[in-house]
């Protein structure tokens, strides 16, 4: 093979690789409930300063509504990472609901 054949077979596997990788770490990532568990702990936080509001007024405390919200802290995400997200649930509805009918479909066949 020409030696720029093996460097561009080489880049494109390269490429290939890591956007393999980049998927699985965002599939991953939506799997473990990585971002539910990150707006789980913001509810938990709120209920928090909704317990502490109402104590403050209970106790004739002063309140001044930016001693309990926190300051929004900003989303990350992108359209790539949305992407990455919806297929892989595309993906897992795949697996679960297709791979479940295949079987269905072939116990109908042989059965």
């Amino acid at each position: 093979m020409d030696e720029k054949k093996i460097k561009n077979k080489k880049r494109w596997n390269f490429f290939f690789i890591s956007l393999l990788l980049f998927f699985g770490f965002v599939y991953l990532s939506g799997k473990t409930g990585y971002y539910e568990t990150h707006l789980q702990r913001n509810t938990h936080l709120t209920h928090e300063a909704i317990k502490e509001f109402e104590r403050d007024i209970a106790e004739g405390l002063p309140v001044d509504i930016k001693d309990y919200i926190d300051d929004e802290k900003p989303d990350y995400r992108n359209r790539y990472s949305r992407l990455g997200d919806n297929i892989s649930k595309g993906l897992d509805v795949f697996l679960t609901e297709g791979v479940s009918k295949l079987a269905e479909f072939l116990k109908a066949l042989f059965g």
